[in-house]
């Protein structure tokens, strides 16, 4: 399973979201997106269940969030960049 990263927190409202849909339009099967976002995600995270797509998130020490979005479809696999 191929991993993309993407590092949103300098970014200003809704450009984060928007960047992560733009990525999830093109995720290939296989594949996981791990975005940072300078806060937390709330209006973004209906969509992406709509779209057939699952995520896990979890809080960062900045005040933002870390998710990892895959497709439902798959199953999820322990995230090797998640700190133990």
């Amino acid at each position: 399973m191929s991993l993309l990263q993407m590092d949103l927190r300098a970014l200003e409202a809704p450009e984060p979201a928007e960047r992560i849909l733009e990525c999830l339009e093109t995720l290939q099967p296989g594949q996981r997106l791990v975005a940072l976002t300078p806060m937390y995600p709330v209006h973004l995270l209906p969509i992406v269940e709509a779209w057939g797509f699952t995520y896990e998130i979890s809080d960062c020490d900045d005040g933002g969030a870390r998710i990892v979005i895959s497709r439902a479809s798959e199953r999820p696999l322990p995230d090797p960049t998640a700190r133990a």
